[in-house]
């Protein structure tokens, strides 16, 4: 009987000593802000994009700018809060901003999502730290396409704007002879996305030259 009264009293021990641990331990900090969504917020971009043709054999560069606007929220049937970015296009020399899409997006506890193309994309995950790996067609029927986070967060200056903490998340990167197809996303904090870089061109197996398809980025030029 003394036995069991001994085993007792030393449980109840053990379980009050990990309950105090796990209530004093400090909260993990999931660094949502890599993502943060506020209306009103403004971020402008340099667009620089070149396309390759292979059947006229050559290429042509594109230089505009875009604005992607918060303009307003909405709640969804399940309750979640969801933003509405509205996408404005400006051409090089012009004054003119045109509406190019309507674009969605929310925040998660752990994930920050993009409806775009009338496709839900995962584009990043909480906390953001190297090597961590997902499904960021999830949400879609595109098939699975596994996004990874490349660094630690580091400092990053794009164009003349200098960012203290930025995570790169590599979306696609698929290279063979024929094809290279690349999809880099650069989020800072307190910002969101900062850089976007894109390849996804055809190449000649013999010489290696581009025969088709298009190369682009965008840069963040200011946000407020």
């Amino acid at each position: 009987m003394l036995k069991r009264i001994f085993y007792f009293i030393a449980f109840c021990s053990l379980t009050w000593v990990s309950c105090t641990k796990e209530n004093n331990a400090p909260p993990i900090d999931l660094h949502p802000e890599f993502y943060p969504l506020n209306t009103g917020t403004v971020i402008i971009y340099d667009v620089d994009s070149t396309a390759y043709s292979n059947f006229t054999g050559t290429n042509v560069n594109f230089r505009f700018q875009i604005k992607d606007s918060v303009a307003d929220t909405f709640t969804d049937l399940t309750g979640e809060t969801i933003y509405r970015i509205e996408r404005y296009k400006k051409n090089a020399g012009s004054t003119i901003w045109t509406i190019q899409q309507v674009i969605a997006r929310n925040k998660t506890i752990r994930a920050a999502e993009e409806f775009i193309n009338n496709q839900r994309f995962v584009r990043l995950v909480f906390p953001p730290a190297i090597g961590t790996i997902w499904n960021g067609n999830s949400k879609n029927n595109s098939g699975k396409q596994d996004y990874i986070i490349e660094d630690n967060i580091l400092p990053l200056t794009v164009n003349t704007l200098d960012f203290d903490s930025t995570v790169t998340v590599k979306e696609i990167d698929e290279f063979n002879l024929l094809r290279e197809d690349l999809i880099l996303k650069t989020y800072a904090k307190n910002v969101g996305l900062v850089q976007t870089t894109v390849r996804a061109i055809d190449k000649n197996i013999s010489t290696g030259v581009i025969t088709n398809g298009a190369i682009y980025s965008y840069k963040i030029v200011s946000f407020k």
